[in-house]
């Protein structure tokens, strides 16, 4: 058995959140995760001090969308109470807020530089504003119903926005432009993720389906129909090469993108998983859904191998090798067995890291102080905003200014 791959594995499982989870990030870094939920809440969970995680509860009704900013020193949060919060993740620290939009906030996303960040919402539009000032800068307003996500492209040159009314549309933020828009008529998409190279999006979709589209070629490079209900989530592994995804059906799905297959089967939420993500370096993933659980996991993806994977699918498929899939369940100290599909099915409700829940951790409820809110008219594209100095002044955006985006080369499979 020695030189065998590894399967993921569940490395931590919290619970703290009163209402379901809705979306989740790693911190650039990947020690803190950031959840936001329907509770009203977000909670910063710290994986290097098991006993202590932060509160930051000011939204006054649901919480749809959170992100980090680059650096990590920022975290934003936008919800059903149409407002965006800029703050500190720490315990006392100064938070800034705006009114975006005129409905529900359903994503928040920050651009490659951490000037910049978008919003998308169920008023039909997608904005850019810019962080600093709390500023509009611009405005995306093809779609003809709810904006369920939207996000900028990994050189900040382009973003993806899916809505309601089953569209993808691809924009150029220079030219503000709609240069590609893919269309789905089955079912309306939920949620949208950029692959690392910039040049191929993700769309999970509501009728069980799963896309990818070469956003250059304007044409569908893969489909994928491997749960049995609304996908509600994607991401992509670092390397390009595995996509997880999450859906109503209770499961997480891996796939592997080069070999257009489904390679896992998940199991450990009992309820809809709203919200997937991997860490900058991959080697960790976490999941999150209506179950109100936290569930951070050991990818093992660098230690994937196609031809081992085979040969382990072969061993757990044959019925008459049952010492097999015990050592396997014994190694993973889980339930392990082969799914219709042929991915490899693990219930992680088996293992030691799912029975022994971290709970006695502090909940410690964030104490921010607000700076002036910006005028209502920063919604509209003639507003000046707030100055920029308040936010320098709380050591907010000052930080960021000096980061760089990443150069990107386009690639294909």
């Amino acid at each position: 058995m020695q030189g065998l791959f590894r399967d993921p594995a569940l490395d931590r499982h919290f619970t703290g959140h009163s209402g379901s989870i809705t979306q989740l990030r790693f911190s650039p870094e990947g020690s803190q995760i950031a959840t936001s939920s329907l509770d009203g809440s977000v909670i910063l969970w710290n994986l290097k001090q098991a006993a202590r995680c932060i509160r930051f509860g000011s939204h006054s009704s649901a919480v749809y969308g959170v992100a980090w900013s680059p650096k990590g020193n920022l975290v934003a949060s936008a919800g059903h109470d149409r407002s965006v919060k800029i703050w500190e993740p720490k315990v006392r620290g100064v938070s800034g807020e705006f009114v975006a939009h005129s409905k529900p906030v359903r994503s928040i996303d920050f651009d490659p530089t951490g000037q910049m960040m978008l919003t998308a919402s169920d008023d039909k539009s997608v904005k850019i504003w810019r962080v600093a000032k709390r500023q509009f800068v611009s405005s995306f307003s093809q779609q003809t119903n709810w904006v369920r996500a939207a996000k900028f492209s990994p050189n900040g040159k382009m973003i993806a926005t899916v809505s309601d009314d089953k569209s993808l549309r691809i924009y150029d933020v220079n030219t503000g432009e709609c240069t590609r828009t893919f269309t789905e008529e089955r079912g309306a998409p939920r949620q949208v993720a950029w692959h690392p190279w910039g040049n191929m999006v993700a769309v999970a979709l509501g009728c069980n389906r799963i896309k990818i589209f070469d956003v250059g070629g304007s044409q569908l490079l893969q489909l994928y129909v491997v749960h049995s209900a609304p996908v509600n989530d994607v991401a992509f592994h670092p390397s390009g090469n595995f996509l997880l995804s999450g859906s109503d059906d209770c499961t997480i799905r891996v796939l592997d993108l080069l070999e257009g297959r489904p390679i896992y089967t998940l199991t450990g939420h009992t309820a809809a998983v709203n919200a997937v993500g991997f860490s900058q370096d991959g080697e960790k993933f976490a999941t999150g859904g209506n179950d109100r659980q936290l569930l951070v996991w050991q990818s093992n993806l660098h230690t994937y191998d196609a031809s081992q994977f085979e040969a382990k699918s072969a061993l757990l498929s044959s019925s008459c090798d049952t010492s097999v899939a015990s050592v396997y369940q014994q190694s993973n100290a889980s339930s392990t067995a082969l799914s219709n599909d042929h991915s490899i099915r693990i219930d992680m409700r088996e293992s030691l890291a799912y029975k022994v829940l971290d709970e006695n951790f502090q909940v410690l409820d964030s104490e921010h102080t607000k700076l002036p809110q910006t005028p209502k008219s920063a919604s509209k594209s003639s507003s000046v905003g707030q100055p920029e100095a308040l936010l320098s002044q709380a050591k907010l955006v000052s930080k960021e200014l000096d980061f760089k985006p990443r150069s990107t080369s386009p690639r294909f499979f």
